[in-house]
């Protein structure tokens, strides 16, 4: 490929220029704004293209349309090669933290700290996609018995017994005969 000469017309911008020059990308200063919040992680996709100053109207749209390797494959391939570095950097990957989990884990239970190896067990099991986390709080009376219910309320007052100073009441049995 024949390098551009310096007074070689372009319908580039100077910092459209830059920006390629910096990354080996083709990328806008939208797009390069874009793929290196996202890489962080540390908001959605919708997010990154805000911040990237891409119109809030659209942002699913677009941010859909810029993580589509068919559409913008410099994007998505600037993204993962900014991934890339961050895990070269900082060494964190899925596998490097299962492995640190395991030493870890191994490192407690030697030492008797049988809670904490548990744990990172606990945690490296989820990071290994064999658990998932998943609480449900039942809050429906109507599937609880009568007598259910008394129990249930009776605990409330033993944990919260300020609450129940306001609303005391004697209960009635209203069923019909």
């Amino acid at each position: 490929m024949p390098k551009k000469e310096k007074n070689q017309l372009t319908y580039k911008t100077p910092e459209v220029l830059k920006v390629e020059e910096e990354t080996g990308f083709k990328l806008t200063l939208q797009q390069k704004k874009f793929a290196e919040t996202y890489a962080q992680g540390d908001c959605s996709a919708s997010a990154a293209v805000i911040a990237a100053g891409y119109s809030p109207k659209n942002a699913a749209q677009a941010a859909h349309g810029l993580l589509n390797p068919n559409k913008h494959p410099q994007v998505v391939a600037y993204i993962k090669h900014i991934r890339e570095d961050m895990e070269a950097r900082y060494g964190v990957t899925k596998e490097s933290m299962l492995r640190r989990l395991h030493r870890l884990s191994l490192g407690a239970e030697e030492m008797g700290q049988y809670a904490a190896a548990i744990n990172a067990e606990k945690i490296r099991a989820s990071l290994g996609g064999l658990t998932i986390d998943r609480r449900e709080t039942i809050n429906s009376i109507g599937d609880m018995s009568r007598e259910q219910v008394i129990e249930r309320l009776e605990e409330l007052r033993q944990k919260n017994p300020h609450v129940f100073d306001v609303i005391e009441a004697k209960a009635i049995d209203v069923t019909d005969s």
